[in-house]
Formats: C-alpha cells, sequence, structure tokens
C-alpha cells in the first residue's frame, strides 16, 4: 500500500510538472465533461517481444498504475515468424499482479470456404492460452471483419454481401459468446479508407468506392441485425491515426473532409444505441520515426479536446516498426514514454468522475 501511494504521488507531481514546463494543455480550458473514461495501451506487434515489459514494471512503473487494460493481438499466440510471441502465463501473471482487464485484437477473417467455423476456430486459438492458465480475456476487438469479406473491397470468389457479412458476424458473436460468456465483443474499423456517409468523405474512401457501402451503412447494418439475433455490439473502435485525422481534403482533393464532425456523429450514434466508443490515439511516424510517434500522439490528445470529443476509451496503441523499444517510460520516446505522456495529458484534459486505486 505504501508503494502505491508512493507511486501516487509520484504520478501527481509529474504531471504538475510536465504541464507547466511541457505547456502542451491549457490549465484554463472551460470544456470540462467528466466521465468513467477507460485507458488502455497496445504495444506494437512487430517490434520486440513484450514479455519484457509484462515480467518487468518498476520501468514503466507510472503507466502500469494509471491503465485499465492491456490490448494483445491475438497473433502474439500464433508463432508465425513476422509477429512477436507473447507467454500466456507471463500476461496473466501481469494482468492479475496489476489488477486489469485483458483484451485482444483478432483480425483473421480471410476469405475461405467453410468461413464462418474456420474464424470461430481461429478466434479460439486467439483466446484460449489465456483461459487455459487461469486468466480471462475481457474484450474481444474485431479489426476490420466488413472491409475484409465484402464484394467489392474483395476480388475474391468467396467475398460477401454486406448482409451475408452480418449474417456470418451474427453466428460468429453466438458461438464465441457461448464459449466465453462475458466476453464483450466490438468492432474495430479504420476510417480514413472508409466515407461514413455519402456526405462525410474519408481520406482514402476506397472501400466505399468498391463496394458503395459507406460505413454508417454497416454499423447500422451488423447492429440491427445482432439486436434482431438477440446480440449487442459492446463498442466500436475507431481507427484513424492523427496524420489522417488532421487533413482537410481527401487523397484526390476532390471534397472536404472533417474527421471532428464525423467522430462526434460516431459518438452520438453509439450513446444513442447504448454502444461505447474507443478512439485509438496514435500516429504514423513515417521519416519521424518515434519522435514523430511521440509527438503527434501527444499532440492529437489536444485536438481531440479542442474538437470536444469525449470517447468512452482512450487506446494508445502502436501497430508499426517506431517506437522500436518498449521501455524504459523514463527514456525519450520508448513506447511507454509516448503512453505516459499522453496519459498525463488525458488525465488534465479528461478528468474522471472516480478513479479506482490500485
Amino acid at each position: 500500500m505504501e508503494k502505491k501511494m508512493i507511486l501516487q504521488r509520484l504520478w501527481y507531481l509529474f504531471c504538475c510538472f510536465a504541464l507547466v514546463h511541457v505547456g502542451w494543455a491549457n490549465a484554463y480550458s472551460n470544456e470540462t465533461v467528466r466521465k468513467n473514461y477507460k485507458i488502455g495501451i497496445a504495444p506494437s506487434h512487430v517490434t520486440t517481444s513484450p514479455n519484457s515489459l509484462l515480467n518487468n514494471t518498476s520501468q514503466w512503473a507510472l503507466v502500469s498504475k494509471q491503465i485499465d487494460f492491456y490490448k494483445y493481438y491475438g497473433v502474439q499466440f500464433t508463432g508465425l515468424s513476422q509477429f512477436t510471441s507473447i507467454d500466456p502465463k507471463m500476461l496473466v501473471a501481469f494482468a492479475k499482479k496489476e489488477t486489469i482487464s485483458l483484451g485482444c485484437e483478432f483480425g483473421d477473417f480471410h476469405l475461405s470456404q467453410n468461413m464462418t467455423e474456420r474464424v470461430v476456430q481461429s478466434a479460439f486459438k486467439q483466446l484460449d492460452p489465456v483461459f487455459q492458465n487461469k486468466g480471462r480475456v475481457d474484450s474481444l476487438h474485431l479489426d476490420g471483419p466488413i472491409r475484409r469479406m465484402l464484394k467489392g473491397v474483395q476480388n475474391h470468389p468467396h467475398a460477401l454481401s454486406l448482409g451475408e457479412i452480418s449474417s456470418l458476424l451474427v453466428s460468429f458473436w453466438k458461438k464465441i459468446k457461448l464459449r466465453y460468456p462475458n466476453i464483450e465483443i466490438g468492432l474495430v474499423t479504420n476510417l480514413p479508407n472508409w466515407d461514413y456517409t455519402q456526405k462525410l468523405h474519408g481520406w482514402n474512401g476506397h472501400y466505399t468506392d468498391r463496394s458503395g457501402v459507406t460505413y454508417l451503412q454497416a454499423l447500422q447494418e451488423v447492429h440491427a441485425a445482432l439486436l434482431e439475433a438477440g446480440e449487442k455490439m459492446d463498442f466500436v473502435e475507431i481507427d484513424c491515426p492523427f496524420n489522417y485525422y488532421r487533413e482537410v481534403r481527401t487523397r484526390k482533393g476532390d471534397s472536404e473532409v472533417n474527421n471532428a464532425v464525423k467522430l462526434s456523429h460516431i459518438e452520438n450514434w453509439c450513446q444513442k444505441n447504448g454502444i461505447n466508443f474507443h478512439l485509438v490515439v496514435n500516429a504514423e511516424p513515417r521519416k519521424f520515426g518515434a519522435q514523430g510517434f511521440y509527438d503527434l500522439t501527444c499532440e492529437y490528445v489536444q485536438r481531440l479536446h479542442d474538437d470536444k470529443i469525449f470517447p468512452h476509451a482512450f487506446i494508445i496503441q502502436s501497430w508499426y516498426k517506431e517506437p522500436s523499444s518498449h521501455l524504459p517510460e523514463s527514456k525519450k520516446y520508448t513506447f511507454m514514454n509516448t503512453a505516459r505522456d499522453a496519459i498525463f495529458l488525458l488525465d488534465e484534459l479528461y478528468p474522471r468522475i472516480s478513479k479506482a486505486v490500485k
């Protein structure tokens, strides 16, 4: 208990110092909306193995005490050489020690015969290792299932219509819930590649161009199919790195882009339908490397607040090769250093109604 109190005091002092020294946050902002915000992290699966950070929270003590959940990539249990591996025993021990939830990002919706059963079995393989080690996965984050299967977006003999995708997802939901009754399931989307509506364009928008389907249309159809089957979409998770969020014209330059309006619409749609709204907060490093990831991610937090975007959950996430190092949080431009500084901005700009002492 004494150690926890010391860490909390250090975190408070750190936040106060950073706000004065760095000057990112506007301490006099009147736009304060209090919610029980959740904060999660998801270190990259293509850099170094996360086992070292799971086994050594002393090098990221401030971050580990501030997060509510850790999202791993399911492919880290597959043994595929292009991804780092993760030890399920270590992951479970870490989650129990830090009293945080675990989420799994799953994207194996690649087209094939016997599609539903193959996808379900693949998901089991990416979830079971946690449960078999007496742990629990609280949320399953489905990465782009619609665009991975949709006719037009995919030129494949087994590509599906939106209605067929909705039916497949209902069956998937039911089979997952039968095995893991308490798990929450939601959709993750790469928003810049969709037009959200016919008037709210994406920077690329090519998924809509190729299929004729807007993302709002897809959301509504999947949501309706789940409700009719007695199931529920628990959350919608938006992937829109800051490089794209700040764009004001489409890639072709032929239409205006307004991502603040788009995210506000998604937030309102989620609230109306009793669905949580998650937002991934990150940026493509591009030629600026780890420093680019750090600078733009922190800038993103401030911009979201300025634009009055209020998700239920913020996720500091990377799927990039930079930052190449996860640790330590005290070293400039590591992943945990970015997470630490982004989280202190979130704490200042998005104060929580209540915050459990860990």
